[in-house]
């Protein structure tokens, strides 16, 4: 081949370089603003803003700052140290100083992750994101494909043809890297910026930032100091890290992502199952005329008394839900005892009696909750023994069930009923005193004492 041939040949690749570099450029800004909307900025349809920020702040753009920081920083540091300006010749040979380039690389890595890290923080804030450190990884990993293809230690003007087909292939291969980015990382991102919730911003943040720092270096010295064999091996040996990490972050966010939705399914379970105890409670107040909503305010009132006794949440919602269900025997009780406008008789009291152990054969049956049945069977039960249908006393009751007893006599005293309208408060509150240690548990009992002293306008009545 001639030397005119192989320079034609040389200008038109040197023109391609130029082609590729562009359409690079306007296609890591596309990308990169789209990114962006999709994940942090869903409800702005072309906002100008998201466009300035993503063309003045995005990784290429950092990453050219982040080589002008650093050549001013390395330039001042050999400054100080020889204490006078260099002389002419002096910038050659510190590139190709050893101990020179070493500082350089570290500063000049350092810096630029910094930047980012800074930058994308300051455009999270700018845009309201949930989470912060998610706007920063989608940094980071666009700026590794910037890394990518900054290929300055490989094409330069004296470069030779086949240096230069290397440039075109790295540049083909860094275009695949940001579509796989977008279409398997980003895509999957989206789905977890909508709304709040706890990520490990190490788990996105530390091992992509590492290897920017190691990727850069190694790849300088592979080349300057071992050979283009050495590089070329480095080079991919570093796409297959990377196409490792677009792997690993995408069945990482998947994971995430179904997580969230387990654990929003079975939040719905709940308030559905929360939803059905209610209606099913206020189904056997309705019973009662006198007694509507009964169940609920008791379960309200015993939540109460569980916060009070520094209770976990776990276990103030379980009084709750015990609570709303501890009157169910009641529904094989006749309407005509429940609603008898005059004294019971014994044999209607006897019926009345068993109601706890109704309701305690119901709730016995849900194999998923047996706990919903101690509320229903031991509710009566009386601290010093006298109560029914067990005559348990002190801790043989269950301590839930001592809570709900308290709970669902302070209802009744400041419940209206058809022969009487609801109690005052302070006689409700001195009956409760006058019955700690002997109907009531003491520390339950004190605790629904010290509601009632809170409720200063008296407003936990019917």
């Amino acid at each position: 081949m001639t030397k005119e041939v192989e320079g034609s040949i040389m200008e038109v690749v040197k023109i391609v370089n130029d082609i590729f570099g562009y359409l690079f450029y306007i296609i890591h800004i596309a990308l990169f603003y789209s990114s962006l909307k999709i994940c942090f900025a869903k409800e702005r349809k072309g906002s100008i803003k998201l466009f300035f920020l993503s063309l003045f702040t995005n990784p290429y753009t950092l990453f050219i700052v982040s080589v002008f920081l650093t050549t001013i920083t390395t330039g001042i540091i050999e400054i100080i140290k020889s204490g006078k300006v260099m002389q002419a010749g002096g910038a050659d040979y510190l590139l190709t100083d050893p101990g020179f380039i070493s500082v350089s690389l570290l500063i000049g890595s350092v810096i630029s992750v910094l930047l980012i890290m800074l930058i994308s923080f300051l455009v999270g804030k700018s845009l309201k994101a949930y989470n912060r450190s998610l706007v920063m990884f989608v940094y980071v990993m666009f700026t590794v494909i910037v890394v990518f293809i900054d290929r300055s230690t490989l094409a330069t003007e004296d470069s030779g043809l086949a240096i230069q087909f290397v440039y075109d292939i790295n540049n083909i291969v860094s275009f695949a890297f940001i579509l796989f980015l977008y279409f398997f990382v980003i895509k999957a991102l989206s789905k977890l910026t909508d709304k709040k919730r706890y990520i490990n911003w190490k788990l996105f943040l530390i091992s992509p930032n590492i290897f920017i720092v190691v990727y850069f270096t190694f790849d300088y010295y592979t080349y300057s100091f071992c050979s283009v064999d050495a590089n070329a091996v480095a080079q991919i040996l570093s796409y297959i890290f990377f196409i490792l990490f677009i792997w690993a972050f995408y069945i990482i966010i998947n994971n995430i992502k179904a997580t969230d939705d387990a654990i929003e399914a079975q939040k719905e379970t709940k308030t559905l199952s929360v939803e059905v105890m209610e209606a099913l409670a206020h189904t056997i107040d309705a019973k009662d005329e006198y007694t509507r909503g009964h169940s609920v305010r008791v379960a309200k009132y015993s939540k109460m008394i569980a916060e009070k006794l520094g209770m976990s949440q776990e276990d103030c919602e379980n009084v709750y839900y015990m609570a709303l269900l501890h009157d169910i025997g009641k529904i094989g009780v006749p309407n005509s005892i429940i609603n008898s406008p005059s004294k019971l008789t014994d044999e209607e009291y006897a019926i009345i009696k068993k109601h706890p152990v109704t309701g305690y054969d119901i709730l016995a049956e849900i194999k998923s909750r047996p706990d919903l049945s101690t509320g229903a069977r031991w509710h009566h039960d009386r601290y010093d023994g006298k109560g029914y249908p067990d005559g348990k006393a002190k801790d043989e009751i269950p301590f839930f069930a001592r809570i709900i007893a308290v709970a669902d006599s302070y209802d009744a005293m400041t419940s209206n009923r058809s022969y009487r309208k609801y109690m005052p408060q302070d006689a409700v509150r001195s009956e409760i005193e006058k019955n700690i240690g002997t109907q009531f548990d003491p520390d339950a009992a004190r605790c629904m004492l010290s509601i009632i002293d809170e409720d200063i306008n008296y407003e936990l009545h019917e």
